[in-house]
């Protein structure tokens, strides 16, 4: 990488982060004010194939969902899809891909909801504090996904922080678990889960379980398996009695980004008493957001039921490509200070790396745009790469300016 004459933070950041705008739309800002044909944005998503381009959906879809998203413009309202294709939807979700078991199936209930991923959660979120009015505020695992801040300041909730590891639960508040850590990509040990699930189940204690990328957790594994795996933490929750939501986001698992169809919200039930109360309460809430959403969201599902295969085949290659990435980041940063974070304790998509004070300004003056948690850390999707052949340029732009030992919530656990 050629050096470049030191810009000042103003140029080179486009328009500085006071700290109150959301740190992902802060790296898109500066993205967006630099100029440089070589720039790169670490902070985007998973829809980007080795070309650099988003994935072609054309196979993955029926001709509907074309039809109805470029007649967007002639519609109006909100649209309710009707409980058949909803059902299908959701059977092909959680009995299909996630193959449940029929006695966990028989015990589910799904709506579906406006927005993405973060709509699943915020919803899940509603229908818990909706019958427990006591609740205050959320217990997220440390340096959790930086929208869960967003969706509890919207209901006016605070938060409070819980090991990674799930070592420590409070008694109070509602706890909103990850399968996979969105941020630092740590997985918890599946003990943990199993604990974590009694304790849950002893105090009748809801948790949320949000499942931002199913699959992605385990991507060195073959397709079936990694779907299995990351479902482990749901059934291990279940299995030990705890009342569980689970916050799912057909968005992130089947990367439809530029159509951006509903989140679910799936309600895991113990009885058939909750069952009921659970689909009364999801009924009373069904209506959607924008008409655009909601029929983009019809038309996902129409997939799911009509064309599934299709979604498989598409999803299978995203995880081809993410499991390439990984490849691509562990050859290049062995024997950095980024080497620990490519092992089996970490999987997903993202990586939190702890940092010297400066790194956000000095990776921008490279072109290089990422999201800043803290003064000490910084947020990379290890996907975000426009062409897999600058791994290495970017593993060493951010090796120099990473910090020796990592902070403890971090660290692989036991190490």
């Amino acid at each position: 990488m050629s050096k470049k004459t030191k810009a000042s933070p103003q140029k080179s950041l486009g328009r500085k982060w006071s700290g109150t705008l959301d740190q992902n739309l802060a790296a898109n800002q500066r993205f967006v004010a630099d100029t440089d044909p070589n720039k790169i944005n670490l902070g985007v998503g998973t829809n980007v194939g080795s070309d650099g381009k988003p994935w072609n959906q054309a196979t993955a879809f029926p001709t509907s969902l074309l039809k109805l998203v470029n007649s967007i413009g002639n519609l109006c309202g909100s649209y309710n899809p009707a409980k058949d294709v909803q059902q299908a939807a959701a059977e092909f979700i959680l009995g299909r891909q996630l193959k449940l078991p029929s006695n966990i199936w028989s015990r589910c209930v799904t709506s579906f909801t406006a927005g993405g991923g973060s709509g699943a959660v915020g919803r899940a979120i509603d229908f818990v504090t909706a019958q427990h009015p006591d609740i205050r505020h959320l217990n997220l695992q440390r340096y959790a996904w930086v929208g869960y801040d967003s969706i509890a300041y919207n209901r006016g909730l605070g938060t409070k922080a819980i090991p990674i590891e799930l070592t420590k639960l409070p008694r109070k508040g509602l706890a909103v678990l990850q399968t996979v850590h969105n941020g630092s990509g740590l997985l918890v040990p599946a003990n943990n889960w199993k604990l974590a699930g009694r304790i849950f189940a002893k105090r009748d204690q809801p948790v949320i379980l949000d499942i931002p990328y199913t699959g992605f957790d385990h991507a060195e594994f073959s397709y079936d398996e990694a779907l299995s795996r990351s479902a482990e933490p749901l059934l291990t929750l279940v299995e030990a009695g705890a009342p569980v939501v689970v916050g799912y986001g057909p968005t992130k698992v089947f990367n439809t980004f530029n159509y951006r169809p509903g989140g679910a919200t799936v309600v895991i039930c113990r009885t058939e008493q909750e069952a009921r109360y659970a689909q009364q309460r999801m009924t009373s809430n069904a209506r959607g957001g924008t008409g655009f959403i909601d029929i983009a969201t019809y038309a996902l599902m129409k997939a799911m039921a009509e064309n599934p295969e299709g979604l498989i085949s598409d999803h299978s290659q995203i995880m081809q490509r993410l499991h390439q990435a990984k490849l691509d980041w562990a050859t290049h940063a062995a024997g950095t200070p980024l080497g620990g974070f490519f092992n089996s304790s970490y999987g997903g998509l993202f990586r939190i790396l702890p940092v010297q004070p400066g790194t956000v300004e000095a990776l921008a003056e490279q072109h290089i745009h990422v999201v800043y948690l803290d003064k000490r850390l910084i947020r990379i999707n290890i996907m975000g790469l426009p062409h897999s052949d600058r791994t290495e340029e970017i593993v060493q732009a951010v090796s120099s300016r990473c910090t020796e030992g990592l902070p403890k919530a971090l660290r692989p656990f036991g190490a």
